[in-house]
């Protein structure tokens, strides 16, 4: 008798979970598929100085060369400026805790400059300019950078609110980026009299690969908010690189033309990673909250937010390191029908960092 209660109250205790279970789930159906909660946009403005490795452009003796102990030689590079940028993205929120984000950012920069050394070795500034050759005495040296980076990704977030302050957001992806490079350096022959002679080197790469973010927030009382956000992505790119004469012909003393020639190396592809950072403060103004009774409440949000960004973009940048010409009549200046031979080449990182400004507009009226 005993067992037969027992196994009665089980089977009760069993029968009433099951029923519970399966109305809450029924009673929730509607959450699956998701459903549409809320969308959003937003535009940013990011003052953002980009920095790469492999900017030098010349070689220059000190005026005390080579009679002072403090002789010796010291290469200079090109000193990227901050720019702005733009940024813009949005999305739309699915059950709530859910969101599908599209996300665009553009950078364009040209930064230069320039040194005219004066020496004291025979009165000529002794300078290597970068590709040129460096038994001629080049005077005004110029060097410029510019770098074009377009980055577009598409993620799909969850986020997790937590009962004290703190929440996180996790996201997956596909990105996308694009960046171009180019380095300029020319300079006058003062013993050849010949001006404006150059190479400029091209590094243009394009790759598209996964990415992930990670994000977390504390809330701060009357809307405010600190956050850190991070990314990380993995591009499988495609890279060209050449470099070109700035200056097609020259004409020597002897009215004899000579050309500086280009160089193509082969297309290759290479796997960039890519790392990002942000830090900063937001704050939300809210309105709309009331809603009628039974009803869900309908909001929405303006949110401003600033800080500051870092990325960087591994050996995304690659260009010509070394060369060697075939010497003519007269030396160093390349005849029509000869080749400059550059033997090697060099990658370097590309990187951005600077403060970010920005507003956005979110509702749950959908």
């Amino acid at each position: 008798m005993k067992s037969f209660f027992k196994r009665s109250a089980i089977s009760i205790i069993v029968l009433g979970i099951t029923s519970s279970a399966y109305a809450a789930v029924s009673g929730n159906n509607n959450l699956w598929p998701p459903h549409l909660s809320g969308a959003f946009i937003g535009v940013e403005g990011l003052n953002l100085r980009p920095m790469n490795g492999d900017i030098d452009y010349v070689t220059t003796f000190p005026t005390n060369f080579p009679s002072s102990s403090n002789g010796g030689f010291y290469t200079r590079s090109v000193s990227p400026s901050y720019d702005w940028a733009w940024r813009v993205f949005a999305g739309v929120k699915f059950t709530e805790n859910d969101d599908l984000t599209l996300s665009w950012m553009s950078l364009s920069t040209s930064d230069h400059d320039a040194i005219s050394p004066q020496g004291l070795f025979n009165g000529i500034g002794l300078s290597v300019a970068r590709w040129l050759d460096g038994e001629n005495d080049w005077n005004n040296i110029n060097g410029r950078v510019t770098f074009d980076l377009d980055d577009a990704y598409a993620v799909w977030g969850h986020s997790i609110r937590f009962n004290n302050p703190w929440s996180v957001r996790f996201a997956a992806g596909l990105e996308y980026a694009k960046l171009d490079s180019k380095l300029s350096v020319t300079a006058n022959d003062t013993r050849q009299g010949l001006p404006n002679i150059g190479f400029e080197s091209h590094s243009n790469t394009k790759g598209i690969g996964p990415r992930v973010e990670f994000n977390m927030a504390y809330q701060l009382p009357y809307n405010f908010a600190l956050f850190g956000k991070t990314n990380a992505a993995l591009f499988y790119s495609s890279r060209e690189v050449s470099i070109d004469p700035v200056l097609v012909s020259t004409t020597d003393l002897d009215n004899r033309t000579f050309v500086f020639s280009s160089t193509d190396f082969p297309h290759r592809h290479v796997v960039i990673p890519k790392f990002g950072m942000r830090l900063g403060a937001s704050y939300s103004y809210v309105w709309g909250q009331a809603g009628a009774e039974g009803m869900p409440c309908r909001t929405t949000t303006l949110t401003v937010d600033a800080g500051w960004q870092v990325e960087s973009y591994i050996h995304a940048i690659e260009r010509p390191n070394d060369g060697f010409f075939s010497e003519t009549n007269p030396p160093r200046l390349l005849q029509q029908s000869v080749s400059a031979d550059f033997a090697t080449t060099k990658t370097s990182n590309f990187s951005d960092q600077g403060l970010f400004i920005g507003i956005s507009l979110g509702t749950d009226w959908v």
